[in-house]
C-alpha cells in the first residue's frame, strides 16, 4: 500500500517499489497470451463449428435438407455446427474412393490429401434454390461461353467443350453426358494451371425441385465418371429416411 510521510512541509506519496515490476510482469502476460491465443488458439469458426472437423462416430443425425429428411452417419459429415441436426440449408460430407467409405482416424492423410490424385470426394445436399436442371443451365448459361459447339468426345463417353478465353469459365472444360438413366449429365473440371496444380471436377444436379446435389473429386477419375456418379447417388439414397416422426430428434445412437 502507499504510504505517507510529511517532507519539507509537503505531503509526499511513496509506493511499495515492487509496483512497477509487477505491472510490467503483467504488461508481458497478457502480450504472451495475446500471442499465443493468435496463434494456436482455436479461431471463431472453430469456435462456432464452421470450420471443417473429421469425425470418427458412428451415430445418425437426422436433419431435413430441401423437404427431404435424411438420417447420416456423423463419420461422413465435415462440420460441427451441422452435427446437432434439425432443418439444414445444406449438409457438407466426404469420403474416399473407390468404395465411399467414411472418416476413420487411420485415414486421416488420405482425408487431408489434395495431390492431383487424391482419393477423397467432397459432396453436398443443399437447399436447391435457383438452382436450374441440367438442360437448362447447359442452354441458357454454358452454351453462351462456348468457344465452339462442335465438342470433342473423349474416351470416358463424355464430350468435352472448352470456353471462350475471355470468361469466366476460361480455365475450365465442359464435360457432357448422359447417365445410365438417360439423365443429362454436366461436369465442370479445371484445368491445370500455373495456380491449380491439382484440378477438380464438379457435378451438381437437381434430386428434388428443392433438393441439389454438388460432389468434387481429382481430374485423375474422370475416367471413372460414371462409377463414381453411380455410387453417389446410391450413399445419398441411403441416407434418405422416409415416414419419420414429424418431431426432429437431432442424432440417433441406436
Amino acid at each position: 500500500m502507499a504510504r505517507q510521510k510529511q517532507s519539507g512541509g509537503e505531503l509526499v506519496h511513496e509506493r511499495p517499489a515492487w509496483i512497477i515490476p509487477a505491472l510490467v510482469l503483467i504488461a508481458v502476460l497478457t502480450l504472451s497470451g495475446v500471442f499465443l491465443y493468435y496463434y494456436f488458439g482455436p479461431t471463431t469458426g472453430e469456435l462456432l463449428g464452421h470450420d471443417p472437423k473429421a469425425s470418427a462416430a458412428t451415430r445418425r443425425i437426422e436433419a431435413v435438407v430441401g423437404g427431404t429428411r435424411f438420417l447420416v452417419p456423423e463419420n461422413y459429415t465435415r462440420y460441427p455446427s451441422q452435427r446437432g441436426g434439425g432443418r439444414q440449408p445444406e449438409l457438407s460430407m466426404h469420403a474416399l474412393l473407390p468404395d465411399f467409405a467414411p472418416y476413420a482416424p487411420e485415414r486421416q492423410t488420405e482425408f487431408s490429401d489434395n495431390t492431383p490424385d487424391a482419393q477423397v470426394v467432397f459432396f453436398t445436399l443443399q437447399e436447391a434454390g435457383a438452382m436450374l436442371p441440367a438442360e437448362r443451365r447447359l442452354k441458357e448459361i454454358y452454351s453462351k461461353y462456348l468457344a465452339s459447339t462442335a465438342g470433342e468426345k473423349e474416351r470416358t463417353g463424355l464430350e468435352k467443350f472448352s470456353f471462350k478465353p475471355n470468361s469466366g469459365y476460361k480455365d475450365q472444360d465442359l464435360l457432357v453426358g448422359t447417365d445410365n438413366d438417360g439423365r443429362l449429365v454436366l461436369i465442370t473440371c479445371q484445368q491445370k494451371t500455373a495456380l491449380v496444380e491439382s484440378p477438380n471436377c464438379t457435378r451438381s444436379l437437381l434430386l428434388t425441385k428443392n433438393l441439389a446435389l454438388t460432389y468434387r473429386y481429382k481430374r485423375a477419375h474422370l475416367a471413372e465418371w460414371r462409377r463414381i456418379d453411380e455410387l453417389m447417388i446410391r450413399l445419398v439414397t441411403s441416407f434418405e429416411a422416409p415416414g419419420l416422426p414429424n418431431g426432429l430428434e437431432g442424432t440417433i445412437t441406436d
